[in-house]
């Protein structure tokens, strides 16, 4: 495997059998024109496509037509016909061309399609009838050859669509040779030939046009299918460099606000996306992350980068088959390591493994998480274990359906269930509510850990702790296996009794070397050495020992591989003796000696002071740091700016010793280590009090080094200095380290701490500048650190400070708390950082040494040093302006001034306590508990006492400012709210306490209130004498408040009339957002005629509008997108000229950004992934107007087009996460695979098997629908072919068993509906009505009143047998009258009702009492009740008990929400809004037979009939089949925990409707099989082992 492979690619190895075969092809190509027309293509006039365009635009000059215009029109077309298919014939050759290196195209191939085109307009004279047959051949393939525009963009052409394209190429060859064989025919013929048609004719020109329009459809095919197998297949996860959390923005917290309400079952894919986003939102996993990959992106990359065949000794390792094995034993550890030094290739192995593991069948679901270097400096994630498991759970929660579910409904609680303090036990709180490896699941998760040795340590012993706990290796042992990497030492001598010797290890050292060799032979091969030696020669022993022993002496490091194969390829590039070679291989290698050596004599001595200075901050510095950190920090150290970039320099120069990566600065591995080591051995270390030196200078000619010692150390008196000493070898040109210019590459930790508090004095002892303002967020937030660690290792004797250097110390923070002003000067840089206490309490300590401060003022020192409050000492006036800038001016955001507060608090908190009192943890670090911990009243007394404030100085301004602090912590609506209401109550109130009760009310879906609050600040904002005076962008921001809560409220005029005064503000990003709400709002409109004229205004400007194309990009980017271009091309279907301007506006905003446009060349991060997923969007958009309204651009066909629009939407979106990309790929890949199915269906054959098949081979991993697969075992089984659509489908059948067979009870009516819907796509319509049986929602009453043995607790003293029993006799009465009552299955409110009323007489007629918990007590008197009382008086109690848990979930009507099980209509209403019926009692529903997951209610059925209803439906096609799902409630569905269900008569078409098939049962008798039957007749037909099952999960169990 490569470790550090170099980063060029390997080149391909060329395939001779296909380059024979393709000249082969062209050859023939050649003879076949000379045998058709007799002319040879060997002439050598024609030198490429150039001449060919000359000699067609010069075709027919000298000849005249007379004054037959319409000849000379004639032939003009035909030549303009010829010249298009020259430039398409051009591309194809560019297009092969570009695949070169896979399948060589030969030279001649060029020279003979050109040749083949020229001699058909080769002629000196018109000849009449010609000029028609050019235009009758060429009309059609110059169309047909437009499609290959799409290969000027494309950069790299798959193999197998080259192969494709040559035999298009040939065809034409071809069918130029026949038009030639018609231009030598007679006249006579010519003019016979004319009238009719010249493919009427039997030359064989008919015959080879079929033949070219086979193979253009055989080469669309594959284009379609290669560029969507690149994307099916695709590995992405964007943009994933590492985890940020906390990210929220207005349109996430909307979407979490909408998915709140539990969708059963996620019976379509916009549900599922819709619960994986509120998941993704509430566990903080970034928005970019993809909602339809297995994983990771940085895993993919990783992957991809490994060379092939390396890695494969793995899947044999004892350890890797012992931690995978199916039934793995229960002495077997749970946990891998995978342990080895830095650049070992452990990261590289984990991918490998992720993969391996993602290709296994069944349910075995795989979670990958990198740690990236960056994560021990990072100051934005203190928790990065639990932000890796709540990632981990995302990831599982894509691709099990199992985990999705119950942790949607986790998540419904907010954020705030799964933020908590790390300690260990919190983390296992944490797993317990991600809901992964529950009890009795058959399913078996993989969790990998990759880095450990970038974690802080106190988070690499919680992983460790929680790897090994209980949690996992005895409640979810079998289900749930660890993989952990990491380096040697992280895996030994670890506290708090973490056991690791039982685990299962692999050292990546002792294995590696056969990786080694291949990426040895990989680096050779492409360098051209030693390549083509002849055997037994002495290149090619030279080639094998190479290979053989270089691995061999890298003790395992591919740093160190890399560095040994960088000097064995110089010594190559000269001219070597073999014995040179074998010295080299014989030596051990050495990471950097070398390569350091061979920088430091490469570098002036100014040069290396620069390179020092850089390594101070990039090895020193407490978080990593980014190119434009250090290009800030290297400004501050020379007070210039180089006009050569600093990632220019490293990449460079500085590669030796730094390295790129993410955008962040790392030193190389081992680096740091080495140049430590180095500089102590070499002592020179001048931070040490006990040693005292002398430096000179000395020229010396031709005196021998000794002689010119001894006379030296006479000179100094050696006997009074013992430690003075002469080291020749430092200034000799061949030391190891050392350069002529005496300056050396080093690093001191102690020196280099001190250089950064030196900077940041500087930083902020001068007025901020551009140049340095990159750097001022860390010098300030991590000035403590640096200071306490100087304090430490001043301690450890690692360094000492000069009295000046303290003193300079002491003077400078002297400069920086004596007064506020460095504070106001840089109050930028301290906005955007805070302290903790105990980083204030280091910079007290120093405050605290006399030697620092002793030549301070000594008021101030006194001060400071006084006993007490921090705050009230050194601290005072930044606390001050911090809490004046909160409570009293507004001027300090609210977010940062509290995390300022809480530090502030805490540190006198922790004074005030007794010294022997236990610090709480939140009290020293960064953890921080929940926000509703928070105690406002606390903190803004808090705020009172400090400032000295009586009562009536907290005015208005004081609760507004506390309450926007709460709100900007997400504290509960509750307290945000009662503190504006306070501000609101005081004199004076500002119209921002009404904007800030609006947002709060909107955030609790309280949409009226929202609005009444919004209007009352505007009205305030407006208001003469306004507090604070508003600006023209606040007034405008009120307009889009109200404009959006408006909308939201579907009050669509007065949101168009709030947005239509936004849409005029003068500030761009304001009018942009006020023209996008106006367009949502006028959609929204009731009279279409009124909607229409302003979507006509709206695009009046023909899609040349700027602005337009950037609304149309946050259109793409809505979380209402679906259903507002859904009704926006609704609306304009009945008006051609306004569809084409809105598809032309889509067109202008779809185009890609020029590179001379510097805003779109320098977009990078979030802005490049909002361009191209609104880009992406709007393609697949412009797809949807091509293929169902036939809207393209002008001389394209429109259905080529749309397919064409849906591929490059697919590309595009590869890599792009997002709910809208996400629908939009999904969408994309179910249009392309409905239009390959219903060809097939249409044309009665198997054509499109091949693109349908590559289009569903990356859906096998998945558990969720893919209408690919589906399609694909439909068309198989709809041809009679069940062997082929056993195959497509299997998988899904197995997954179902799987489920069905686990100990999960919540978990069986997803394996139902997988069953049910994949059955019906077998057309084994039977099983299918037999699994929607077990599926559906019976009778509510019958349902809740069902019991089992197990559902008898609590009952001490009472025979459960008997009790069963007579709860069953009871309910069954109840049932039948509550059904008596309420015979109609749409009255389920009543028969609840009823089934009350007759359980409360009961027990009034038993005189039952229930006790509070709905239990059943003794009424008076009751003493002597007989055990048959007793019995009646606890089965009264179950039947209640559980007749008011049904009453509570429907209260006044019946929720259909609330019920086990329910369809939602996947159609749109007329106006083209998503339809919002669902499957109520006593409705009808109808399931799409051929699409995987689509239903549909009456209605809207009805409109996907019938097209011309005035609805669009994109989710079906008219043409399809559907069963009508009998209503629910009906006595046809049992449920789940029935042991039979009934077994249908038949199913048949509904009687006039062959497009809809029934369920037809017979009456009461009728035949009926178990579930366990079913089962077995099931696993036989599909080739399934239940038993296997069965054992796999007994394994499990016993293992718990």
């Amino acid at each position: 495997m490569k470790g550090q492979q170099p980063a060029e690619s390997p080149v391909e190895k060329k395939q001779t059998g296909t380059e024979l075969s393709v000249k082969e092809l062209w050859a023939e190509a050649a003879k076949a024109f000379e045998e058709i027309c007799g002319e040879s293509l060997q002439r050598g006039e024609v030198k490429g496509f150039d001449d060919v365009r000359r000699k067609i635009e010069d075709a027919g000059k000298a000849s005249s037509y007379g004054i037959d215009a319409e000849e000379k029109s004639k032939w003009e077309k035909a030549k303009s016909v010829g010249l298009d298919s020259l430039k398409y014939l051009k591309l194809l050759v560019g297009a092969a061309s570009q695949a070169s290196s896979f399948i060589p195209i030969p030279s001649s191939a060029a020279n003979i399609a050109s040749s083949a085109l020229c001699f058909v307009f080769d002629i000196p004279v018109a000849i009449q009838g010609y000029n028609d047959a050019i235009d009758q051949v060429f009309g059609e393939v110059s169309p047909a050859l437009s499609q290959f525009a799409i290969y000027e963009s494309i950069d790299n052409v798959n193999p197998l669509l080259i192969q494709k394209i040559h035999l298009v190429m040939v065809s034409i060859v071809k069918l130029c040779a026949h038009v030639v064989k018609y231009r030598q025919g007679r006249r006579r013929d010519r003019l016979l030939k004319k009238i009719k048609s010249i493919f009427d004719e039997d030359s064989g020109l008919s015959a080879e046009m079929a033949e070219f329009k086979r193979a253009v459809q055989q080469q669309r095919d594959v284009e379609g299918t290669v560029m969507l197998a690149l994307v099916v297949d695709t590995r992405a996860m964007l943009l994933e460099k590492f985890i940020v959390f906390a990210k929220t923005t207005e349109e996430t917290h909307q979407l979490v606000q909408e998915t709140q309400k539990d969708v059963q079952g996620f019976r379509d894919d916009a549900d599922r996306s819709k619960t994986l986003i509120k998941i993704r939102d509430t566990l903080g996993v970034p928005a970019t992350v993809r909602l339809d990959a297995n994983t990771t992106q940085t895993c993919t990359n990783i992957y991809e980068r490994c060379l092939n065949r390396t890695g494969s000794w793995i899947w044999e390792h004892s350890s890797y088959t012992a931690w995978t094995a199916p039934n793995k034993d229960k002495e077997t550890s749970h946990v891998l390591l995978l342990s080895g030094p830095a650049s070992s290739g452990k990261t590289s192995a984990s991918a490998l493994i992720t993969k391996r593991l993602e290709e296994q069948k069944g349910r075995t679901y795989v979670a990958h998480y990198f740690f990236p270097a960056s994560t021990k400096k990072s100051d934005e994630e203190k928790t990065p274990v639990q932000s890796a498991l709540k990632y981990m759970a995302f990831q599982i929660a894509r691709v099990d359906a199992t985990v999705l579910k119950p942790l949607g409904k986790a998540c419904d609680a907010g954020p705030g269930v799964f933020r908590r303090s790390a300690s260990l036990e919190t983390l296992d709180t944490l797993w317990g509510e991600l809901k992964i490896g529950t009890p009795g699941s058959s399913a078996t998760y993989y969790l990998i850990f990759d880095g450990i040795e970038n974690l802080p340590d106190r988070q690499t012993e919680m992983l460790l702790k929680f790897a090994f706990g209980p949690k996992l290796s005895e409640e979810s042992a079998g289900r749930v296996r660890v993989l952990v990497s990491g380096s040697d030492d992280q895996f030994t001598n670890r506290q708090g009794g973490i056991v690791m010797s039982s685990a299962l290890r692999i050292r990546m050292e002792e294995h590696n070397v056969p990786d080694m060799r291949i990426v040895v032979d990989e680096a050779l091969t492409k360098r051209g050495m030693l390549e083509h030696a002849k055997p037994d020669s002495d290149q090619r022993r030279a080639r094998d020992k190479i290979i053989e022993k270089l691995p061999q002496n890298v003790k395992g490091s591919y740093s160190r591989l890399q560095f040994g194969l960088d000097d064995v390829i110089r010594l190559l590039s000269t001219r070597t003796a073999a014995r040179e070679l074998d010295r080299m291989l014989d030596q051990p290698m050495s990471s950097h000696e070398a390569a350091i050596k061979n920088l430091q004599r490469s570098l002036t001595a100014d040069e290396i002071n620069e390179l020092n200075e850089l390594l101070k901050w990039v090895l020193f510095c407490n978080e990593a740091m980014t190119l434009e950190q250090l290009e800030a920090a290297m400004f501050l150290y020379s007070g210039t700016e180089s006009l050569a970039s600093l990632q220019f320099i490293i990449k460079n120069k500085y590669s030796a010793v730094l390295k790129l990566e993410d955008g962040y600065v790392y030193g190389q591995d081992g680096v740091k280590d080495y140049l430590q080591k180095d500089k102590d051995v070499l002592g020179k270390s001048s931070h040490s009090k006990e040693r005292s030196t002398i430096s000179m200078t000395i020229t010396i000619n031709n005196v021998d080094q000794e002689l010119c010692g001894h006379f030296l150390w006479d000179l100094a008196h050696k006997a009074i200095r013992e430690k003075f000493k002469f080291d020749f070898d430092a200034a000799s040109p061949h030391s190891g380290l050392h350069s002529s210019s005496q300056a050396a590459i080093t690093v001191d930790e102690f020196e280099a701490n001190h250089t950064i508090i030196v900077r940041a004095f500087e930083y902020l002892g001068r007025e901020p500048r551009d140049q340095t303002k990159a750097i001022g967020k860390y010098l300030i937030g991590w000035l403590p650190y640096h200071l306490g660690r100087l304090r430490q290792l001043e301690d450890e004797e690692k360094g000492d400070l000069t009295p000046a250097e303290q003193f300079d110390i002491g003077e400078n923070l002297h400069k920086i708390f004596k007064d506020g002003q460095v504070f106001l000067r840089h109050r930028e840089s301290f906005e955007q950082t805070w302290w903790y206490v105990d980083e204030m309490e280091d910079v007290q300590k120093w405050l605290m040494d006399s030697a620092v401060v002793r030549k301070l003022d000594k008021k101030w020192r006194d001060e400071v040093q006084r006993p007490g409050s921090l705050t009230r000492g050194y601290l005072k006036e930044l606390v001050k302006i911090i809490v004046e800038g909160l409570l009293r001016n507004r001027s300090w955001p609210v977010q940062n001034a509290y995390g300022w507060i809480h530090g502030f608090m805490g540190v006198d908190k922790k004074l005030q306590q007794p010294p022997e009192a236990p610090k709480a943890e939140a009290e020293t670090s960064a953890s921080v508990g929940s926000a509703d911990d928070i105690d406002w009243d606390h903190v803004s007394t808090w705020c009172q006492n400090f400032l000295e404030l009586p009562d009536s100085e907290l005015n208005s301004l004081w609760y507004e400012r506390l309450a926007d602090a709460s709100f900007s912590q997400n504290c509960k609506a509750e307290t945000v709210l009662s503190l504006y209401q306070r501000a609101i109550e005081k004199e004076n109130s500002s119209w921002l306490c009404h904007r800030g009760l609006a947002r709060s009310h909107f955030g609790q879906d309280r949409t009226q209130e929202a609005i009444a609050q919004a209007e009352l600040a505007l009205k305030e904002a407006e208001r003469e004498g306004a507090i604070p005076k508003p600006e023209e962008k606040d007034i405008v921001e009120l307009h889009l408040l109200l404009g959006q809560y408006a909308y939201t409220a579907d009050d669509f005029q007065r949101a168009a009339e709030q947005y239509l005064l936004a849409y005029k503000s003068k500030d761009p990003v304001q009018a942009r957002q006020g023209q996008l709400g106006y367009l949502k709002a006028g959609l929204g409109f009731s009279d279409a005629e009124a909607t229409r004229q302003l979507l006509k205004g709206t695009f009046a400007n023909d899609g040349e509008d700027t602005m337009l194309s950037t609304v149309l990009k946050m259109l793409a980017r809505d979380i209402g997108h679906d259903d507002i271009v859904s009704k926006m091309f609704t609306v304009a279907k009945g008006d051609p000229d306004l569809l084409k301007a809105i598809v032309r506006a889509m067109e202008m905003a779809t185009m890609i950004p020029t590179s001379n446009n510097d805003s779109n060349a320098e977009m990078v991060g979030d802005a490049l992934y909002a361009e191209d997923e609104a880009r992406g969007v709007l393609l697949y958009d412009r797809g949807v107007a091509a293929y169902r309204y036939k809207v393209s651009p002008d001389g394209t066909e429109a259905v080529s087009e749309a397919l064409r629009l849906w591929r490059e939407s697919y590309n595009l979106l590869s890599n792009v996460g997002g709910r809208n990309a996400f629908m939009a790929r999904l969408e994309a890949t179910t249009a392309l695979s409905q239009h390959y199915f219903q060809e097939m269906v249409d044309g009665g054959n198997l054509d499109h098997v091949s693109a349908l098949t590559k289009l569903a081979e990356g859906a096998d991993s998945e558990v969720y629908y893919n209408d690919a697969v589906g399609f694909l075992g439909t068309v198989y089984a709809l041809h009679g072919e069940k062997e082929q659509s056993r195959a497509a489908l299997a998988w899904r059948i197995k997954q179902a068993l799987q489920i069905l067979s686990d100990d999960i009870p919540e978990n069986d009516r997803m394996g139902l509906s997988l069953l049910q819907k994949t059955l019906e796509q077998y057309q084994d319509f039977e099983n299918a009505a037999v699994a929607l049986s077990f599926l559906g929602q019976g009778d509510l009453v019958t349902d809740a009143l069902y019991f089992d043995l197990k559902d008898i607790v609590g009952e001490d003293g009472v025979d459960k047998e008997r009790l069963l029993n007579e709860v069953t006799k009871l309910a069954g009465e109840t049932i039948q009258v509550a059904k008596d009552k309420a015979p109609d299955i749409s009255q389920q409110f009543q028969r609840i009702e009823a089934a009350v009323a007759y359980v409360s007489s009961l027990m009034d007629t038993a005189g039952t009492k229930l006790g509070p918990d709905d239990t059943h007590t003794d009424v008076e008197g009751s003493k002597g009740q007989g055990e048959g009382d007793k019995l009646a008086a606890s089965a009264h109690s179950l039947l209640r008990t559980r007749l008011s848990a049904l009453q509570q979930k429907h209260t006044h009507k019946i929720d259909v929400t609330e019920v086990s099980w329910y369809w939602t209509c996947d159609g749109r209403t007329s106006d083209g809004k998503q339809c919002e019926n669902l499957s109520e009692f006593g409705g009808e529903f109808y399931h799409c037979l051929y699409c995987s997951n689509k239903d549909f209610c009456k209605s809207c059925l009805a409109r996907l009939r019938a097209p011309d209803s005035g609805s669009e439906v994109a989710a079906c096609n008219a043409k399809h089949r559907w069963l009508r799902i009998p209503p629910q409630g009906g006595p046809t569905y049992v449920g789940p925990k029935a042991k039979s269900a009934p077994v249908p008569r038949e199913v048949r078409p509904m009687e006039g409707d062959e497009g809809i098939l029934e369920i037809c049962y017979d009456g009461s008798g009728g035949r009926e099989i178990a579930v366990e039957a079913w089962k077995e007749v099931l696993a036989k037909e599909w080739g399934i082992s239940l038993e296997e099952i069965r054992k796999e999960i007994s394994k499990q169990t016993s293992n718990e």
